[in-house]
């Protein structure tokens, strides 16, 4: 008579401990039964994965995504309203409720503060399937409204992290229109982007902020847990960033990683993730994904992260000092 997600996170949510924002891409609505369960390609899932996130330590959630508006204003009602009345602990960003009272605080923007050290988490979608959204219930990678979103956020935060819905799904390599809108975001007062969308993991780079340090974009973190088919799609990665802010107010990243993560295609309560690193052949030799091997993953994710990633520790990263 109930749901229970807890399988998903098990093998991976000791990676979030110790961190202050451990954020989640939530694509899909869980409008709950406010309307009937659904999948591809209008979704609609039941909020006891919402339980499973939180109970996992997720405490930033982003709803800005192409499938934001897949069930409609009930839904996205519906889903906020559990977030905000089970978990008032976790923030959603990039979606808000069109009923509720407006705020100077611009759809998509989310600060931060730890001892006095202010961070701002933004969500922008670059589209959502060709639906309506008459009311602006869901943020929008749209030119005025993100960089009203920074200004905002340059105002009140010390550090921005960007998280824009966009690119080709299914296409590795950043495209034409996914690095014009990296600039606009770098311009803007990013520090961090960390994209999503394409359903497979992108190349990692580094970007001169606009206040002259170096930044971090992470193009595509692909599938945290996935039930598609092709293989590329089994893999995703969890990024990692250090921020710092020294006594005089500067502001700087520190360090970054990218660590993939695989999705285990098991029955029932054998669905879940791993650590790449913890995916040893024998658990792929049960997976529902046979293609999907440790060799063959360690293999694929070395090919898209270039000479950074390292097999034996699973795990790109670099120190920015």
């Amino acid at each position: 008579g109930n749901y229970d997600f807890d399988h998903v996170f098990a093998h991976v949510k000791g990676e979030l401990s110790g961190a202050d924002l451990k954020i989640l891409n939530q694509e899909t609505p869980l409008g709950g039964d406010v309307a009937p369960f659904s999948g591809y390609p209008q979704f609609n899932g039941p909020q006891q994965m919402g339980d499973a996130e939180a109970k996992a330590g997720f405490n930033v959630v982003l709803k800005a995504s192409n499938h934001a508006m897949d069930a409609g204003y009930p839904a996205i009602g519906s889903e906020l309203s559990f977030w905000h009345r089970r978990h008032p602990g976790v923030a959603v960003v990039g979606m808000r409720d069109p009923d509720a009272p407006a705020t100077d605080v611009p759809n998509g923007v989310y600060i931060y503060e730890k001892d006095g050290f202010r961070v701002a988490v933004l969500n922008f979608t670059f589209s959502l399937n060709g639906l309506a959204d008459p009311r602006g219930a869901v943020s929008m990678l749209a030119e005025e409204h993100v960089r009203d979103a920074m200004a905002y956020a340059r105002t009140h935060a010390d550090m921005l992290v960007v998280c824009p819905h966009w690119g080709a799904e299914y296409v590795s390599e950043p495209t034409a229109s996914q690095r014009q809108w990296a600039q606009l975001l770098a311009d803007g007062g990013a520090d961090v982007i960390v994209g999503g969308h394409p359903h497979v993991i992108g190349p990692v780079e580094t970007f001169q902020t606009a206040r002259g340090g170096t930044g971090v974009c992470f193009w595509s973190v692909g599938n945290f847990v996935s039930t598609q088919r092709d293989d590329p799609t089994m893999v995703g990665g969890m990024a990692k960033v250090t921020l710092h802010k020294d006594p005089d107010g500067g502001c700087r990243v520190v360090r970054y990683a990218l660590e993939p993560v695989v999705t285990h295609k098991g029955n029932g309560h054998d669905m879940t993730t791993y650590m790449l690193r913890d995916y040893t052949p024998a658990l792929a030799a049960t997976s529902g994904s046979p293609g999907c091997t440790s060799q063959w993953a360690q293999g694929y994710v070395a090919c898209v992260l270039g000479q950074g990633y390292d097999p034996l520790t699973s795990r790109l990263a670099a120190e920015l000092g």
